[in-house]
């Protein structure tokens, strides 16, 4: 199986951490021994009930055959943001709210309730807070929702009121020194906080690091649902990284007919890969490709390769295949990778979680299927589903195709269906982000 960009490097630095943080945990009961960890946010926010925890990561061991086991969890030392007032089962509507270090020494975490970023260490079976900080800048109202690293830089995103992004040096300790006069706005038309169906929803850097991506889904075309007006076309924008570590003082932005891009990764050419949520027929979502060009501009590939699944919106990739995390309709979808970044459908109910939307004994909310993440060596994927309390784990065959290995609980469950509070942070949990070692 072809590997996604780093991924041979990410097995030996996972075997490496494994050694560094006291070496491996304790073997199950059937006598597996962990490969890794799994590490999921649960953007609890406990505002409403002191008793309740704050922000927290939980930590799974991840064995050979792809299964999980609950291990540990950890404070980030912030608050998450809860449910959202729209979705219940998506308090960020983002993501990459959290990621880990490209030498996998470190967790980068949003905590979107108090506008901070934590940086935990990664230790056996366990994380250690190194650092928080604060992203807003007092340049706009904050709401971190997601984040990117690139060598000792860092951006974060702030998802309300104009949007911004702000830069940070992390250091070998695991410090956060902010940028002074990094802070770019976005003008991206949100409130505060924002509508999870409109809000910037994704930052990273380009696999190069000469570049940072940033999506704002801007909601479906007006008319389309009643009452609901987009704040925008749909964008993407793109802003060079500097020597300095500063961005580009403007950004290039590129338009997609309210089709919602959200969440995207990079195939091993770089290009972009993108959810569009609202990019298929009748409402349903589709997935994108883009080659990104210097001036910032984007020349599609595979505008829309549309499935008739609601909601996809997260998207990520090994090299090969690309997945769709599809919140409303409980499933995941599959893509094959051309060789010059096109997409095709291979399976639109490629992987089916165990309490679907629409399915006999569900609860009206469903299993709400939103972060995805990818083993280093490119064989498993793991999708965090806040509406079950669970994380979903299956094997990506050789072909394309998934197979179910279990979901795992430990996360926080989130409020049932759309009976999200209207006040602006909700009680509770709504999980989002997730890490993958």
């Amino acid at each position: 199986m072809r590997k996604s960009f780093g991924a041979l490097l990410l097995v030996s630095l996972a075997s490496a951490c494994l050694s560094a943080c006291g070496g491996e945990p304790e073997s199950p009961a059937d006598g597996q021994s962990a490969v890794g960890f799994v590490f999921v946010g649960t953007n609890h926010n406990n505002t409403h009930d002191a008793g309740e925890p704050a922000n927290q990561v939980t930590v799974y061991r991840r064995f050979a055959d792809g299964s999980l086991e609950l291990a540990d969890h950890v404070d980030t030392g912030g608050q998450g943001s809860g449910p959202s007032a729209r979705f219940a089962g998506d308090g960020l509507g983002s993501s990459h709210s959290m990621v880990l270090s490209q030498d996998r020494a470190f967790l980068l975490v949003t905590n979107a309730g108090s506008d901070t970023l934590s940086a935990l260490r990664v230790r056996k079976d366990t994380l250690e807070v190194t650092d928080v900080q604060p992203t807003s800048d007092g340049a706009g109202p904050g709401f971190p929702n997601s984040v990117t690293q690139h060598g000792d830089l860092v951006y974060a995103l702030n998802g309300a009121g104009e949007g911004s992004v702000t830069g940070f040096r992390l250091s070998d300790e695991g410090k956060l020194t902010p940028i002074p006069g990094s802070t770019r706005l976005l003008s991206a038309n949100q409130a505060s906080p924002p509508d999870t169906l409109f809000n910037p929803a994704q930052a990273s850097f380009t696999p190069d690091g000469r570049q940072l991506v940033v999506t704002i889904k801007d909601g479906p075309a007006a008319g389309l649902i009643g009452g609901v007006t987009p704040t925008g076309p749909s964008r993407v924008l793109v802003f060079d990284v500097l020597d300095d570590g500063q961005l580009a003082q403007t950004f290039t932005q590129t338009e997609l007919d309210n089709d919602g891009p959200f969440g995207f990764s990079f195939d091993a050419a770089g290009h972009l890969l993108t959810a569009m949520f609202v990019g298929g027929d009748d409402l349903a979502g589709a997935a994108g490709s883009f080659q990104i060009n210097a001036d910032g501009t984007l020349t599609p590939i595979t505008r829309n390769a549309k499935v008739s699944q609601l909601d996809p919106c997260w998207l990520e990739n090994n090299g090969e295949f690309a997945f769709t995390a599809n919140y409303t309709s409980g499933t995941l979808s599959s893509f094959r990778i051309g060789d010059d970044g096109s997409l095709t459908v291979l399976d639109e109910q490629a992987g089916l979680t165990d309490e679907r939307a629409g399915t006999a004994g569900a609860s009206q909310q469903g299993s709400t299927p939103l972060d995805l993440g990818i083993s280093p060596d490119g064989r498993f994927l793991y999708d965090v589903l806040p509406g079950s309390g669970k994380v979903g784990a299956w094997r990506i065959e050789d072909d394309g195709g998934l197979t179910k290995i279990g979901e795992y609980g430990g996360l926080p469950r989130t409020v049932d269906g759309d009976r999200a509070p209207e006040e602006r942070f909700g009680p509770g949990g709504s999980p989002a982000g997730i890490g993958v070692l």
